[in-house]
């Protein structure tokens, strides 16, 4: 039930408390909200630029970024009809949709869809919008466009989670956005669950955070699995390796066979302190997103006082494995259509 401390007048720092909990925890998750606020200002700031910069949005999935902007929409006129929030939540609730819409027009323009193609798709989502806007400022329903943006925020992720599982790779994302989304969406759970919130919230924080950091874990795991960039250096190492030939043939057979095998001596220095480096780095970043993850399955229980929390696991697991599962299916009927044409 929500019955927190939560007055219009006092300090903006101790609202939504909890009566039994000390004084310092309410000051520390509302400190925490301010801070996951701030954030979200800038946390699509590095993709939209990596996409401009490649001229490219390979990698990337439009339902994520069309389920982020249509609830962000949603909660822009939720904010302005029918609720009263602070200054900063008005701001972050005009610019946020502005960033998300920048990110589905490099979509359409940077898309490998045909032109056909991106003409439905932008026409069935101004027709979605349109509907969306028009249900919330003439029927004025505010449950049904509070948990409409609240769903489309929990599952928000699921899409770019299951499309980097069937690439095998992140590279189509910003590295820096995930790990300032993973920063924002840890202080968003511990403001969540040390204050007093509405359920539907506290069901929100639980799946849009663990989703997040499971796509951080994808980050960590598959970093380095990037073909444009493979191809590149592979490029340029084979230039490299053709200049030092050209240059090693010159030379006489002596020092031929000794500068080769300093070279390889060397190489392979190179790649196994390269390598211990970076598999020691992927553990320990997917070590600590596991413990995070642990964390929200315990915040989450306590949070409604129930063992009901484990649903919650349960359901993102479902969900991936299923996923997992038609992908290894496809991945199949492909590898069996390419034995039938040989």
């Amino acid at each position: 039930m929500f019955n927190g401390n939560n007055t219009t007048d006092g300090w903006v720092l101790e609202k939504n408390c909890r009566p039994e909990w000390p004084r310092w925890t309410c000051l520390t998750a509302n400190v925490c909200g301010l801070c996951s606020t701030a954030i979200w200002f800038i946390v699509l700031l590095p993709q939209v630029w990596k996409n401009f910069r490649r001229r490219s949005v390979r990698g990337l999935s439009v339902l994520w970024a069309s389920a982020n902007f249509t609830a962000s929409l949603i909660n822009l006129f939720f904010v302005f009809l029918y609720v009263k929030v602070p200054l900063y939540s008005q701001i972050s609730a005009v610019y946020s949709p502005v960033l998300e819409l920048a990110l589905l027009v490099q979509f359409l323009l940077y898309g490998t869809q045909s032109r056909k193609e991106k003409v439905i798709f932008a026409a069935g989502c101004l027709l979605l919008w349109g509907a969306v806007v028009t249900i919330e400022i003439v029927f004025h329903l505010e449950d049904f466009v509070e948990y409409a943006a609240i769903t489309l925020w929990s599952i928000e992720t699921f899409p770019q989670v299951i499309l980097n599982m069937r690439l095998q790779s992140t590279s189509g994302q910003a590295t820096s956005s995930v790990a300032i989304a993973m920063v924002g969406k840890t202080t968003d759970f511990l403001a969540t669950n040390g204050l007093v919130m509405p359920l539907q919230y506290v069901i929100m924080r639980y799946f849009s955070t663990s989703v997040a950091y499971v796509n951080g874990i994808q980050v960590a795991y598959y970093y380095g699995n990037d073909f444009v960039e493979q191809d590149r250096k592979l490029k340029s190492e084979n230039g490299i390796d053709s200049l030092k030939a050209r240059y090693v043939n010159e030379m006489p057979n002596t020092e031929m066979k000794m500068a080769k095998e300093v070279k390889n001596v060397l190489d392979r220095t190179d790649k196994l302190r390269c390598n211990t480096f970076e598999n020691c780095a992927r553990v320990t970043c997917i070590c600590i997103f596991v413990v995070l993850l642990a964390g929200c399955v315990v915040g989450f229980c306590l949070n409604l006082d129930s063992f009901y929390g484990l649903f919650g696991p349960i359901f993102i697991c479902s969900v991936l494995l299923a996923a997992k599962c038609y992908i290894f299916h496809c991945n199949s009927k492909s590898y069996e259509v390419r034995n039938l044409l040989n």
